[in-house]
């Protein structure tokens, strides 16, 4: 593991790198760097906020909210007294900014910009190098000890949070919203012929990263999310209209209707013929006009 760490006094052990103090608005306990490319898990509880910046490789975090995946270009600042593990499940390129820092103005400084302590965030884009200098700044202040390094370290501190806060997708929404947009767009447009790659695109992201960040938030691939849709909807029509099975399925976004029958018995383990009437028991005039068989 390369790890980066710079604290407050030259001794690592001491009582500046994990304490609170709210004698002063906001100082910087440690700051530093983690490059790894082998598996590791971490667990702490720590007296003062600790923030990550994800810059490479993927991060798997614990903590009271649940368990979740920093990815590049996301960070979270876990609170005090909150117990969090992290780790890498397996060997692979990893690497993350990271500092932790305490004082009486350092909550005040997160609500102003937009950043809950516990929730992931995501950047509008990669880090900017404004953000890696800062970083990087701090780090040549911890190994210097010059006159008012730490005021200093506070203050680039300070340019971090507002930058990021600046910086996250919906001006400090969590990560819950990343796909605000597009599943808006996904639910006008499930029955047209979506393009996984144009969805792809839209988020800046390769296809995929788009499909591995789509399943991580949603528990799904984002073409089992649109057939979901699709098969709800047609649910919806075979139980509440007379339609036929064939144009149901059109109207679904299926223009085969037999490839349509397949996959909702697949789906939904019986044939949409059944389901309808399992769901019209009390209805009249709801046979399958179009005589279809299966």
């Amino acid at each position: 593991m390369e790890h980066q760490s710079y604290y407050r006094r030259s001794f690592t052990n001491s009582e500046y790198a994990n304490c609170r103090d709210d004698r002063v608005p906001l100082v910087v306990n440690c700051t530093g760097y983690v490059a790894m490319t082998r598996s590791f898990w971490t667990t702490g509880c720590r007296h003062d906020y600790y923030l990550q910046l994800m810059d490479a490789g993927e991060l798997v975090c614990g903590a009271a909210g649940g368990e979740y995946c920093l990815m590049p270009g996301e960070f979270i600042v876990y609170p005090p007294e909150c117990p969090y593990r992290y780790g890498l499940t397996e060997d692979r390129e990893l690497g993350y900014y990271w500092a932790h820092f305490t004082g009486n103005y350092a909550e005040r400084l997160l609500v102003n910009n937009g950043i809950v302590p516990g929730r992931v965030y995501r950047l509008n884009d990669e880090i900017p190098a404004s953000l890696r200098r800062a970083f990087g700044e701090m780090f040549h202040e911890f190994m210097m000890h010059g006159r008012g390094y730490e005021d200093l370290c506070a203050a680039k501190l300070t340019a971090v949070l507002v930058e990021l806060g600046r910086s996250a997708v919906g001006d400090g929404i969590g990560r819950e919203k990343r796909f605000a947009d597009l599943l808006e767009y996904i639910h006008r447009h499930y029955t047209e012929d979506l393009c996984i790659a144009e969805l792809a695109e839209s988020e800046h992201l390769s296809v995929s990263r788009f499909r591995e960040v789509f399943r991580r938030t949603f528990g799904c691939a984002p073409s089992e999310y649109i057939i979901g849709l699709r098969l709800q909807h047609a649910r919806d029509l075979l139980a509440g209209t007379d339609l036929t099975i064939a144009e149901i399925a059109e109207m679904c976004g299926y223009n085969d209707e037999l490839y349509f029958m397949r996959l909702f018995r697949k789906k939904t383990g019986m044939s949409a013929r059944t389901y309808r009437l399992g769901h019209t028991v009390n209805r009249t005039g709801m046979a399958d006009k179009g005589g279809s068989i299966e």
